[in-house]
């Protein structure tokens, strides 16, 4: 019999956001090597000729796949997925994979499922995805917050697993400036909260004149830069535009604090890498945010959309540097424990073991 081999289905790993970085880390830690597992790319996130090119790279992974279930000996299919086109991607994938008879694991990454399946769709597309999803044989999500919704889906709970996002250690050395820069890493806008970050923000430069805020990211720049402006911050918030690499290294280094108050997430990766950089955390409560930070023990929690909770806790970090050194240690010790790809990596490997796929 032919040894067997497992597939991945996600979007290209040269791309941007969460699913790339999580392929990305699996990579680093040789995983797919580990278990036996090609990548089959559904979308591309670098597509340089728009719909035409995303068709083309979604038709040759059915192409591959049927490939690939015809004449290998197929353990299980790994398929990342997010929301709406994401959905309606995979769950075609799913139904031609089932017909094969062979394992799904499904990995639920989208920080907006939830909306998109509560608040737009009607009862037969809902339907449609408690179809898809009871269809797998594993449902994985990335915190407790998660799992409580997934199982008002499933009939069989006991098909969903809780796997947190995992990042590599980042070392390094931080630099010191006359500055307390508070940082932010994402694709801007409104979901992550970027307004409300901006405008905390224009009261907390007023008390504390050497703080600056640094974003890192794509999405809607020129309405930031234009808040920016309105509200004269142009000299003390900065936008960087995508950085990655070693560009977003280096602005790590001179973050002093790490700001995220979003408004919906799965388990966002930049938290987790801020805690292994011994940055301290202002997060919001969405998501598995939670499960990540304690809030006053750990880093500091703020319910989404309240700026003035926001403004309170970046001064609480300025002035209190004793407590937020506290925090930002117990932050590393609780990624360690918890986060790092030596402990998260063996938990997927298990689920493979157990669905006989290794």
């Amino acid at each position: 019999m032919k040894k067997l081999k497992n597939l991945t289905i996600a979007t290209d790993r040269n791309g941007q956001g969460g699913i790339a970085t999580v392929l990305n880390g699996y990579a680093n830690e040789h995983f797919f090597e580990m278990t036996n597992s090609e990548i089959l790319i559904s979308h591309s996130t670098n597509a340089k000729f728009g719909l035409l090119s995303q068709l083309f790279t979604f038709g040759l992974c059915i192409l591959n796949l049927i490939y690939q279930l015809l004449f290998c000996n197929i353990g299980l299919v790994h398929i990342h997925m997010s929301s709406r086109g994401s959905y309606m991607r995979k769950s075609k994938l799913i139904k031609l994979i089932k017909y094969f008879n062979v394992k799904v694991v499904l990995h639920l990454h989208g920080a907006e499922f939830r909306e998109f399946y509560g608040n737009e769709c009607d009862a037969t597309k809902q339907a449609k995805i408690r179809e898809t999803f009871n269809s797998v044989d594993k449902v994985i999500v990335l915190s407790s917050q998660w799992m409580q919704w997934l199982k008002t889906i499933l009939d069989d709970p006991s098909k969903g697993v809780v796997v947190y996002n995992a990042v590599p250690a980042l070392e390094i050395e931080k630099r010191i400036t006359e500055e307390f820069n508070f940082v932010f890493l994402g694709r801007l806008g409104e979901r992550k909260g970027v307004t409300d970050l901006i405008e905390a923000f224009k009261y907390v430069v007023q008390k504390h004149p050497q703080s600056r805020l640094l974003l890192g990211g794509d999405g809607d720049i020129n309405k930031y830069c234009k808040l920016v402006e309105t509200l004269e911050l142009t000299e003390s918030v900065k936008l960087l535009g995508w950085i990655s690499g070693d560009d977003k290294l280096n602005v790590l280094k001179q973050a002093n604090a790490y700001v995220l108050p979003s408004y919906n997430e799965g388990f966002p990766m930049g938290v987790l890498e801020a805690m292994s950089c011994n940055i301290p955390v202002i997060a919001s409560t969405a998501g598995g945010i939670p499960d990540a930070i304690t809030h006053g023990i750990d880093g500091l929690l703020v319910e989404a959309g309240d700026t003035n909770a926001l403004q309170l806790a970046m001064q609480s970090f300025i002035e209190s540097p004793t407590q937020t050194k506290k925090m930002e240690c117990a932050a590393k010790a609780k990624f360690l424990k918890n986060f790092s790809p030596q402990v998260i990596i063996p938990q997927i490997k298990m689920i493979y073991t157990d669905l006989g796929a290794l």
